[in-house]
């Protein structure tokens, strides 16, 4: 078989989907309560949550070279040549570590990918990969859909910001402005990086996302993800129906994150992801 394709939990796909599938899965590692789990392997995000809310609080650490050696060496026994495709590089090391692995396993065979996304970004360029491959697209042309992919839309919301501010992924400012009482912060993934946009109504937040998006589509066909870490029932109806009454709407799917993302943003976040298939 010419080419497979690896990921890593970031993607908040899970991995029975991506075993069927037959996609390498690298699990990012999380410590919480003095054991480290594989992220979405040993520990999934209802016990995630379970934790959190007794207060429990999640550590990250991407996984080791010698984790993505052994993907990549199992799966160059079945495939010519692999394509990894990860969390970004701004925000993680993870693919940083892939690279390693690939310079040391097969480099002339492994194409290592920076997504530039995280999470719902991550999962659908990983889902339009699979999709891609099994209509029989060469490497390049999945590779060029990556790259255009990259610059997709990733709007998101969290209860506060000082998990991001934290863990040095936002400048402290966002902090300030994101802890107002009543106020939340509505932030964007932008060429790797979180771009903090503006402030909204805590009870305004779904709306507010679904508005950015449709700016962005209006008239236009749209496949969205909705992600969440344990995000208020009716937050997530009401984004679904503003995006169903105004989008023409190709594909949507919903989707809980895993400890690599909940680690990183709390509680109670909130993000759609939009892109449109050319």
């Amino acid at each position: 078989m010419e080419l497979g394709l690896v990921t890593d939990t970031a993607a908040d796909l899970s991995p029975k989907v991506l075993q069927e599938e037959a996609v390498g899965l690298v699990p990012i590692y999380v410590h919480l309560m003095g054991r480290r789990y594989k992220d979405w392997q040993e520990l999934t995000p209802d016990a995630l949550y379970q934790a959190m809310r007794a207060g429990a609080e999640p550590v990250t650490e991407p996984p080791g070279v010698e984790d993505f050696a052994e993907i990549y060496e199992r799966y160059l026994q079945v495939y010519d040549r692999l394509l990894s495709i990860h969390v970004s590089g701004e925000l993680s090391k993870t693919v940083e570590r892939a690279r390693e692995a690939a310079l040391k396993v097969a480099p002339t065979r492994i194409r290592v990918v920076d997504s530039g996304m995280v999470s719902a970004g991550l999962g659908a360029m990983v889902l339009r990969a699979m999709e891609m491959l099994r209509r029989g697209a060469e490497e390049e042309a999945i590779v060029r859909e990556m790259e255009r992919m990259r610059r997709s839309s990733l709007f998101f919301s969290v209860a506060d910001l000082s998990h991001l501010a934290r863990n040095g992924r936002l400048p402290r400012f966002g902090e300030v402005v994101g802890n107002l009482l009543g106020l939340r912060p509505i932030l964007r993934i932008e060429k790797g990086h979180i771009r903090f946009l503006r402030v909204a109504r805590e009870n305004a937040v779904p709306e507010a996302l679904a508005r950015l998006v449709l700016e962005e589509f209006q008239g236009r066909s749209a496949r969205i993800t909705i992600a969440h870490t344990d995000a208020r029932s009716e937050w997530l109806e009401g984004l679904k129906r503003s995006l169903e009454g105004a989008l023409r709407l190709e594909r949507g799917r919903i989707t809980r994150s895993g400890a690599t993302i909940a680690a990183n943003v709390g509680l109670g976040a909130l993000a759609v992801h939009a892109y449109a298939v050319e």
